[in-house]
C-alpha cells in the first residue's frame, strides 16, 4: 500500500480574480515549460473553482513527475490553490498560490534536522530565483510539511511570529522592512537588486548565492 509522502513546497502567492485567473495560469504553465517541467495540465482546461469554505480547488490536480536531474530522479509535482477573503478576512480580494511540491525525503540529507542534499541546493535556489524573477507579487518561500505556508499567512494576518517560518526566502522589496531585525546566527542574508534573499543555516549549510553563480 503506497503512501502519501511529506512534500517541501517552492511557493509564491498572486492576486487572481476571475478575469486574469487564466492568465496567471498561463505564466505558471509557462514557467513549469521553461524549467524543463511538464506543462500539460496547466494547459488544458482549468476553471475558477470557488467552494462553499472560500478556497478555490482550480488546480490542484498535476502528477508528481521523475525529474531527471544529473542522473538523479527527482519527483516534483505542480500545483495551483486559490485564497479569497473567507479564509482570510485580512486578504484584499483573492489570492493564487503557485507551487512545486518535492518529495522531502529525496531532498532531504538528514530527516532529523531537514539539512539539504549538497546535490539538489543549485536546483533548489535557482527555481526559487527563477519563481522571484517571473511572479513579483509576494515573496518566494522554501517550506516543508509543518511549516507550509506559514510565512505567506503571517504577511497576511500580521502574525509576526511567524514570519521567519522558512527554510528560504527570496523577498520583494517592500516586504523587506518586515525582516529589519535579522539573526545572522539563525540565517544566512543577502540583498540582490532590489530582493532580499534570506536562508536559514541549518538546512543549507552554506550560503546558495556564492556557490551557484
Amino acid at each position: 500500500m503506497s503512501t502519501i509522502p511529506e512534500y517541501s513546497h517552492i511557493q509564491t502567492y498572486l492576486k487572481c480574480n476571475e478575469n486574469n485567473y487564466n492568465k496567471v495560469i498561463d505564466q505558471f504553465a509557462k514557467v513549469l515549460s521553461e524549467l524543463n517541467l511538464n506543462d500539460d495540465y496547466f494547459k488544458s482546461e482549468l476553471t475558477w473553482e470557488l467552494s462553499d469554505n472560500g478556497f478555490m480547488y482550480v488546480g490542484g490536480g498535476a502528477d508528481a513527475e521523475e525529474y531527471n536531474y544529473n542522473g538523479k530522479p527527482l519527483h516534483i509535482r505542480p500545483y495551483v490553490m486559490g485564497w479569497t477573503p473567507d479564509t482570510f478576512k485580512e486578504l484584499n480580494g483573492s489570492w493564487l498560490e503557485v507551487s512545486l511540491l518535492f518529495w522531502t525525503e529525496e531532498i532531504e540529507q538528514d530527516y532529523r534536522t531537514g539539512q539539504l542534499k549538497d546535490i539538489y541546493k543549485p536546483l533548489l535556489w535557482n527555481i526559487m530565483k527563477k519563481f522571484s524573477d517571473e511572479f513579483t507579487e509576494s515573496g518566494v518561500y522554501l517550506t516543508n510539511e509543518v511549516t507550509d505556508g506559514q510565512p505567506w499567512e503571517a504577511q497576511v494576518t500580521c502574525n509576526m511570529n511567524e514570519l521567519w517560518t522558512f527554510d528560504a526566502a527570496i523577498l520583494p522589496h517592500y516586504l523587506i522592512n518586515n525582516y529589519r531585525e535579522q539573526n545572522e546566527g539563525i540565517f544566512y542574508f543577502k540583498h540582490e537588486k532590489e530582493n532580499l534573499c534570506i536562508v536559514r543555516k541549518s538546512i543549507w549549510n552554506e550560503e546558495p548565492w556564492k556557490l551557484f553563480l
